[in-house]
């Protein structure tokens, strides 16, 4: 009986050990790149900077190009952010989808998991916020979108970077 109880015990940490094992394999396949791992620290620090009013920080991350602005009077307050999902939208181009809490001064109530999708771009060798895309998500804008509406927003520097690493080898020896 106690022989049989240690095989049972075996076969469910053998079963445990290839499950973890596949869990990794799988989070490594949904791994980041780089471009969207650092596009989402900025767009963190910007956003924390909106909450925190640091208005000449959130300038710094603004986009040259962008019509963003708010530091203006408004009427409604970033309050929490929530990451959803992101995903590269081409060479120099990131979409990052959030859900965002916020309080509304005139009505004086918070809505809550309001969506949102920022666009960021590689410029002046940073990642910096260029557009804010009230209730939209991710899986309803096309990467030829941003192609079609924002030409030279990225630098010709991360462009030509871009171009470089598709060209390099895949194989390491």
């Amino acid at each position: 009986m106690v022989a049989v109880s240690v095989l049972i015990l075996a076969a469910a940490l053998d079963t445990a050990v290839e499950k973890r094992s596949g869990d990794s394999a799988q989070s490594l396949l949904r791994e980041e790149s780089p471009d969207v791992f650092l596009a989402k620290a900025t767009l963190q620090q910007y956003l924390s900077r909106i909450v925190r009013r640091d208005w000449d920080g959130v300038k710094r991350l603004t986009h040259p190009k962008a019509r963003l602005a708010p530091w203006a009077p408004r009427n409604d307050e970033l309050k929490t952010f929530e990451f959803k999902e992101a995903r590269s939208a081409g060479p120099g181009a990131v979409f990052i989808e959030l859900a965002e809490d916020v309080y509304h001064r005139d009505a004086q109530e918070m809505s809550t998991g309001d969506p949102a999708v920022y666009l960021l771009f590689k410029s002046r060798g940073a990642w910096l916020v260029g557009d804010r895309k009230s209730g939209a998500r991710l899986r309803n804008l096309s990467n030829d979108s941003v192609r079609a509406a924002y030409p030279g927003w990225v630098d010709h520097q991360a462009l030509a970077q871009a171009r470089r690493s598709d060209r390099l080898p895949t194989k390491h020896r």
